[in-house]
């Protein structure tokens, strides 16, 4: 899912952009966003970038042959572990930020990876 959003913000980010990733936690909720200042998102596109096979049209010329599979596999696989994906764009040429919210795990006790070995 990682993986996916950040091919999609090198595709669409012109050399010198910035690409940036942030974790956190949040409400019971493990939150990765992935921001860049690429070529955006326009606002009628930001309620249909989730869908099988969408597209932007005029970044076509930079899917290298994409489907537009990889952002419908990204919400699939988010909510097929109990989260949600959001993009937010605030248009062409401002870039763009996906987030990914999972629920966080109860780790429990956490261990020491150093154990004690009998001779």
């Amino acid at each position: 899912m990682i993986t996916n959003l950040l091919a999609n913000a090198a595709k669409y980010t012109d050399e010198g952009g910035r690409i940036g990733v942030r974790g956190s936690i949040d409400n019971g909720q493990v939150v990765i966003s992935v921001r860049d200042t690429g070529v955006g998102i326009p606002p009628d596109m930001l309620t249909r970038i989730f869908d099988l096979f969408t597209q932007v049209d005029g970044h076509r010329a930079r899917s290298e042959g994409g489907l537009g599979l990889g952002l419908t596999l990204v919400q699939w696989l988010v909510e097929l572990h109990g989260g949600a994906v959001t993009a937010h764009s605030e248009g062409e040429g401002r870039g763009s930020e996906f987030s990914i919210r999972l629920p966080a795990l109860d780790a429990g006790p956490q261990e020491s990876g150093v154990r004690d070995q009998e001779p």
